[in-house]
């Protein structure tokens, strides 16, 4: 499971992870290599731009939260910059203009500019404690198909509210085409196959009424469950437009 990082180190961590590179389309190589082949200090990695054929090697440089171009002033030659944010006053465009002079620099990476990365929940004691059954849920998850897991991702967003089992069927089935071609039982089925599992996720509450199970944490599901769409999906989050049409 991935936080929001802290400092640099968890920065770096996070980029490494399949999470970032489905998002960013790069990944981590190595340390930079001088043309003697031997380490250098400075910058931080070598790294694949994927955005673009042919893929690109790239000098990177990491800073947690950087407040001007001093705080690059001994890193050296670099292509990109990746940060988590930037320190009040410090303007992409005006960080821009200075790296290009100081370091060579023509790109930086501002992650929590990306919702997807500012949703992450913070690194914290409260945080950790949730982990507990993230294993289950990811290991449950992996074994279904992707409407299924966007409906165990909506419902545990959703919770403790319950949602309605024909709307969350009619919005699989108005998303997905797979599902919209299916036979009534069968689009149910991709929602109820929660409710019948071993460990249930899913729990009927009165009438069409479902809601996640409380038995699992739903915040740590939330983000477990993302994490899972977009890096074994490579599918966009569903948006909070969801939840309402499901209620």
């Amino acid at each position: 499971m991935n936080f929001k990082p802290i400092d640099e180190m968890s920065l770096r961590q996070l980029f490494s992870t399949a999470f970032a590179q489905e998002i960013l389309k790069m990944s981590y190589l190595g340390p930079v290599l001088n043309d003697s082949g031997l380490i250098e200090t400075s910058p931080d990695a070598m790294i694949l731009d994927m955005n673009e054929s042919p893929f690109r090697p790239l000098r990177c440089e990491f800073k947690y939260s950087p407040n001007s171009k001093n705080d690059f002033a001994h890193n050296g030659r670099f292509d990109v910059a990746i940060v988590w944010s930037l320190q009040p006053g410090c303007t992409i465009d005006r960080l821009k203009n200075d790296l290009l002079m100081q370091n060579e620099c023509y790109k930086i990476i501002v992650l929590s500019d990306r919702k997807v990365f500012r949703d992450l929940p913070p690194y914290s004691m409260d945080a950790l404690s949730r982990l507990g059954n993230s294993a289950i849920i990811r290991n449950k998850a992996l074994q279904f198909t992707y409407p299924s897991v966007c409906a165990l991702y909506l419902a545990a967003k959703l919770f403790p509210a319950k949602f309605q089992m024909p709307k969350m069927v009619d919005y699989l089935a108005r998303r997905f085409s797979d599902v919209k071609k299916m036979q009534p039982q069968g689009r149910a089925n991709i929602v109820t196959v929660f409710i019948q599992s071993k460990p249930q996720l899913i729990t009927k509450m009165h009438g069409n009424f479902y809601r996640w199970s409380s038995e699992f944490d739903s915040i740590s599901a939330v983000n477990e469950l993302a994490e899972i769409i977009v890096s074994r999906f490579g599918e966009e989050i569903p948006s909070d437009v969801g939840l309402e049409e499901i209620q």
